[in-house]
């Protein structure tokens, strides 16, 4: 080849790995490939030459034969060290020892054969079978050696994930979202069918050193890196495979990464491990806070401790071959502690003492004593009450301020000192957190003769967590009233068959259960007998005068139960110089989502607003003393309201099922059962052109059909005639309208998407065509002199590139969780500005302040919520259908 053609060639592949890659073929997601050539010392191809593939773990010998054009293959190989011997009558035999397959990577081993007899054997050695030349992804794989030398954080081997080349932090790769990534475990599904990553809805277990234990509930970033619904300890894993981009022919699940690993396997001889890894911050400094409040530093130490053992279950062989097992546990115990912060009333509040501008203002109608000073009673209370007494019972349950670097809120007139001056001042405590997990693995490996394979692993852990989320401060001792329990399970099974020297099946099975639950004390009341839980202050954790939270977003329950099935079955033939491949996959998800609030502020326990001011509350002209000043005169109404009880917005939220929407009972979570399935077929041929240059060539077809909910939970927007609309539709309307000057604002509705057409069973139509095609290419030049053999060395060198197109993947969130909150299904209902029944209408105003005469007060006008009850029937268009 001339070096002008040679540098065009260059280039020409340069520009293709400038496109979006794609793969060369087809890689399991739990094995790896081994493939070479065979030829005489001329360079002819050796046809019908005897290949075979020992592994040294077990022993086990795997043949094949070379075809007409010298070529042999095996794929479905488990990552591990092998021996490869080559052998024809009138050659030598010649070995290549502790040959390394990876997951998901091929290893080319070419052989000359040597003139000779078969007596004799002779060692060669393997020259740049790393450079991977019949495979164009790009990724990393680590072995179960380096992932048990190498830092690690909290131990599990997904802390890798996030390191590799084109990875960002929150895991996005190659500019795709993170929740698309693929998390593939012994062949087996493990990504997590609701966010995709593992780290919105719960913590994952990397990111942090504790595994993402230590990490907030908060929605968007629960904590720690993308990782797939199961731990993966790195005593359990035999390899970690990433790969970036150019992911093989088969891969159209997602349209990020393609994360595989492997569990560890049992090998001839009997092995094992034990570790305990244990730390603790007692020579840890206290905080400035916690220095200014007497609170000590919160003491804590977590262990992570466990064990591993592998070997023959039978020393002989039965039904065919050996049976191998391996097993881990892994127990983390965590007795954590840490410090909160609450805003708390002063002692002078509690009496319904406010302070304001130097000066103290009694609420009450009598007199009030407070540091042997005497304020008179006033008529500040057109009713003549004073403090409420269900508030004033509530504050004697809190602790006193006992922090003077001021409000954790925020609040103004926060100033405490030993006087107690002021209305709100802050608590700091140490709460104890206690986090406990428990984690096995199991696989069993057994082989019905050379060549059929089979193995199993199987998965369970179980996390219990207590949250900062909700803590009750009573008595001044805080504790937790949230746990945040983790408890799924994986299985997965694989069946590995040699049909013939040039054909192998590989058949893989898996069932993960993604199981996690909020649970918390919810907005009980916190007096008894009350009909809601009282609010001062409003849906602010940190501002709310109250002894536990009652914001909806730190107190509201749900769940997620995933149960999702998996079938795939590959198929590699190797005819000539061509590699086919074909294959699919069919995954069924059902998900089980529950949950007690409407994704915004309100739950479906009543609570009591207190004091807000802003938007709703009472109208304070005339009630305010000249003496305050105009700054603080919505600080006054809001402390004023919160002192008497006055109840700013009452709100619960309602659910309803079944076709027409009835209102089920009080206390009705939501729910939602789904099922949903998913297809994907494909077929690769990987072309082996010239021995320095394979192009492959393939098309995989993938289909996600829409979720189907088990009682036709779905809310669609419908036209006059009870239609679905079509958002396309809709909105060219809108535009020609707009171009021709006028209102396009047809009527509109909804309705359950079982009541659209003649029973409609999908809430929007599957697509049909999401084909992708592939088309990559792998050169490894052998230049021997001038700049190009300088640059590219000879036969050093790999240049791939490759084109494809792959669709995304939805998650549950999208699929389940968002539908739910789709109009009528959940009913929110605020009562705002409540009237009270003796002196206003005993109605809900709806304005932005009544009289404090007329306003709905605590235990005063009732104990029961001012809360509308919607009524039995929701309003449905009315539309046929």
């Amino acid at each position: 080849m001339s070096s002008k053609r040679s540098l065009f060639v260059i280039a020409l592949l340069l520009c293709i790995c400038a496109v979006v890659p794609s793969a060369l073929f087809s890689q399991s997601a739990s094995t790896g490939t081994v493939a070479g050539t065979v030829t005489d010392p001329s360079g002819a191809a050796i046809a019908a030459a005897t290949v075979t593939l020992t592994d040294k773990a077990t022993n086990t010998p795997r043949a094949a034969s070379t075809n007409e054009n010298g070529r042999y293959i095996f794929v479905d190989v488990p990552a591990g060290t092998y021996d490869v011997a080559v052998s024809k009558q009138g050659f030598r035999i010649s070995r290549l020892s502790s040959q390394t397959v990876n997951v998901g990577t091929a290893l080319t081993l070419n052989v000359t054969l040597e003139i000779g007899s078969v007596a004799e054997s002779v060692e060669v050695t393997a020259t740049n079978a790393e450079l991977q030349t019949l495979n164009a992804t790009v990724g990393n794989t680590i072995s179960g050696t380096a992932l048990e030398s190498l830092p690690s954080i909290s131990r599990d081997a997904a802390t890798f994930f996030t390191l590799q080349p084109g990875v960002s932090p929150d895991g996005s790769v190659a500019g795709v979202a993170m929740d698309q990534n693929s998390f593939q475990l012994d062949g087996g599904q493990n990504t997590n069918d609701m966010d995709g990553s593992m780290n919105i809805y719960t913590p994952s277990f990397a990111g942090d050193v504790t595994g993402g234990l230590i990490s907030k509930q908060v929605t968007g970033n629960a904590g720690g890196g993308p990782t797939g619904v199961m731990p993966t300890p790195i005593d359990s894993i035999e390899e970690f495979k990433v790969s970036t981009t150019n992911q093989t022919a088969d891969f159209n699940s997602s349209a990020g990464s393609q994360v595989s690993m492997v569990t560890k396997r049992g090998s001839n001889a009997w092995h094992g491990t034990g570790y305990e890894y244990y730390l603790d911050n007692n020579w840890s400094a206290n905080s400035f806070d916690n220095n200014s409040a007497g609170v000590p530093v919160p003491s804590y130490h977590y262990s992570r401790f466990g064990g591993a053992v592998g070997g023959p279950i039978i020393p002989k062989e039965i039904l065919g071959g050996k049976t191998y097992f391996f097993a881990n546990y892994e127990g983390f115990r965590w007795p954590n502690s840490e410090s909160i912060t609450r805003d708390v009333p002063t002692d002078s509040m509690r009496l319904g003492l406010l302070y304001f501008g130097g000066n103290y203002y009694n609420l009450n109608p009598t007199a009030v004593t407070f540091n042997g000073v005497t304020y008179p009673g006033t008529n500040l209370d057109p009713r003549g009450i004073g403090i409420n007494s269900q508030v004033a019972q509530m504050w004697s349950t809190m602790p006193l301020p006992n922090n003077t670097t001021g409000c954790s809120g925020g609040l103004t007139l926060c100033d405490v000192n030993a006087s107690g001056l002021g209305n709100v001042g802050t608590f700091t405590g140490n709460v104890s957190l206690p986090q406990t997990s428990n984690f096995g693995v199991v696989r069993l490996d057994h082989d019905f003769g050379p060549k059929w394979h089979f193995m199993s692993s199987y998965r369970y852990y179980h996390l219990v967590r207590a949250t900062d989320s909700q803590i009750d401060i009573s008595g001044g001792s805080p504790t937790s009233l949230s746990a945040r329990p983790q408890v799924p399970w994986f299985y997965a099974a694989g069946l590995t068959t040699n049909i013939s020297t040039n054909v192998t099946n590989d058949f893989h099975y898996s069932y993960l259960r993604n199981f996690w639950q909020w649970g918390s004390g919810g907005d009980t009341p916190q007096i008894s007998g009350l009909g809601g839980a009282l609010e001062p202050f409003g849906q602010s954790l940190a501002q709310s005068l109250s002894p536990y939270n009652v914001d909806t977003q730190n107190t509201r329950t749900r769940f997620w139960d995933g149960k999702d099935n998996m079938v795939r079955d590959d198929v590699s033939i190797l005819h000539g110089n061509h590699l086919f491949q074909f294959g699919g996959t069919y995954q069924r998800n059902f998900d089980f989502h529950e949950r007690s609030d409407n994704g915004g502020g309100i739950n479906f326990q009543p609570v009591y607003e207190l004091g807000i001011t802003t938007s709703a509350g009472i109208d304070m002209t005339g009630f305010v003393p000249g003496t305050v000043a105009s700054t603080d005169a919505t600080n006054f109404g809001r402390d004023y309201a919160a002192v008497l009880g006055i109840v700013s917005i009452a709100q619960t939220a309602f659910t309803r099922s079944g076709s027409q929407l009835t209102l089920n009972p009080p206390l009705t979570p939501a729910q939602d059962k789904s099922t949903i399935p998913y297809y994907n077929v494909y077929f690769s041929d990987s072309w082996r052109v010239k021995p320095s240059l394979t192009v492959t060539y393939g098309l995989g077809w993938t289909l996600e059909m829409p979720p189907v909910e088990q009682q036709g939970r779905q809310v669609e927007l419908v036209d006059a005639a009870g239609q679905q609309i079509d958002a396309e539709s809709y909105l060219h309307q809108r535009q020609v309208a707009a171009l021709a000057g006028q209102v396009y604002n047809p009527e509109v509705g909804f309705t359950l998407v079982g009541n659209t057409g003649a029973g409609q069973k999908y809430p929007y139509n599957p697509f049909y065509g999401a084909f992708s095609p592939r088309i990559a290419a792998a050169w490894n030049p052998s230049f021997t002199d001038g700049i190009l053999g300088k640059t590219f060395g000879q036969g050093k060198t790999v240049i791939r590139g490759g084109y494809s197109r792959i669709f995304g993947r939805l998650n549950g969130v999208d699929l389940v969780l968002v539908p739910l909150l789709g109009t009528g299904l959940i009913q929110p209902v605020q009562c705002v500005d409540a009237q009270s029944p003796t002196a206003g209408n005993g109605t809900c105003a709806g304005t932005n302040g009544s009289s404090p005469a007329n306003a709905f007060r605590i235990g005063t006008d009732g104990l029961t919520a001012p809360i509308p009850t919607p009524s039995a029937t929701l309003p449905q268009p009315d539309f046929p259908g």
